[in-house]
């Protein structure tokens, strides 16, 4: 594939999730299910080597997945797991008085039908699938494609941006405007530190679990907010 249209598609594969997020939440029905339908976009780098780098199915799906290297490195995952997860915690009971929880918890059933009743079975799906389609995604397609195609500065800086901003159009009426730019730089560097984390041990199974890691904690806030408004 030429360059230039390589780098088209992959901007063009960047905005596409948010652009989704923004239909499901004003055309489709108020649930989990039409609320995560953007992540059908999440497989696309599958066609992508099948169709256009001829690359078997197999190999599709294995590409940087590698059991020997996730063992070699997995204290030093277990322990960014770890420090990403408790500064997330930490962040969050540090500015929770500032934060309208009971618009967040009628936000969470109103836009995606989630509530106590059914956060573990979501959560579950979250931490264990939603986090490897994300890593499989952002990190193992989009950032290495452009990481080989664009000056790396910007291939860290593109990916960044966006893996924020597709999380933005869930959360852009949730804060105050204070709240909402940190989040949403927070969220920027949780991905470049997590494309470093890629580029460095280039292996998906390690980014899978620090992504769990912190996963488990939004899971954890999210039960502590709807307990909380109780």
């Amino acid at each position: 594939m030429k360059n230039r249209n390589k780098i088209t598609l992959l901007i063009l594969l960047l905005i596409l999730p948010p652009f989704i997020i923004f239909l499901s939440r004003h055309f489709f029905p108020s649930n989990y299910f039409f609320s995560s339908i953007y992540k059908i976009i999440f497989l696309l780098p599958l066609f992508f080597r099948f169709f256009i780098e001829k690359k078997t199915l197999k190999q599709s799906f294995a590409q940087n997945f590698s059991l020997e290297r996730f063992k070699n490195n997995l204290w030093p995952m277990i322990i960014t797991g770890i420090v990403l997860a408790a500064t997330y915690v930490s962040a969050f009971f540090i500015f929770k008085d500032a934060l309208n929880l009971s618009l967040i918890a009628t936000k969470l059933q109103g836009l995606i039908s989630i509530d106590l009743s059914n956060l573990i079975f979501i959560g579950l799906y979250i931490v264990i699938f939603n986090s490897l389609l994300e890593e499989f995604f952002w990190r193992g397609f989009l950032f290495q494609e452009l990481r080989n195609t664009v000056k790396p500065w910007l291939a860290y800086v593109l990916t960044g941006i966006a893996f924020s901003f597709h999380h933005v159009m869930f959360y852009y009426n949730w804060f105050n405007l204070p709240f909402f730019l940190v989040v949403t730089i927070g969220l920027i560097l949780y991905a470049v530190i997590m494309n470093l984390l890629f580029e460095r041990y280039k292996d998906l199974f390690s980014c899978w679990m620090v992504h769990a890691f912190v996963d488990v904690v939004q899971i954890f806030i999210a039960f502590s907010i709807f307990i909380h408004i109780k």
